[in-house]
């Protein structure tokens, strides 16, 4: 079954929204793209799609302790 897919990444100082590898739009900030990304994906999957949002992040925001938790410094799963 198909996926639809919206990515948001940064390029240069301007972060971009792609869906299906055509559209692209720009935002000032990664909040305004992830709330777009996220408020598409919500319409088009009220209409019975399936979607997925990647999100692409910059490399210079630290990385949150809820994406890191459960798994070692090596990114492999705990066994605790």
């Amino acid at each position: 079954m198909h996926t639809d897919r919206f990515v948001v990444f940064k390029l240069q100082d301007e972060w971009l929204v792609t869906y299906s590898d055509r559209k692209q739009t720009a935002f000032a900030t990664r909040e305004d793209a992830e709330r777009s990304a996220f408020d598409a994906a919500d319409s088009l999957a009220s209409h019975g799609r399936i979607v997925s949002v990647l999100i692409i992040p910059d490399g210079s925001e630290p990385v949150s302790e809820r994406s890191t938790r459960g798994r070692e410094p090596n990114g492999k799963p705990s066994l605790n």
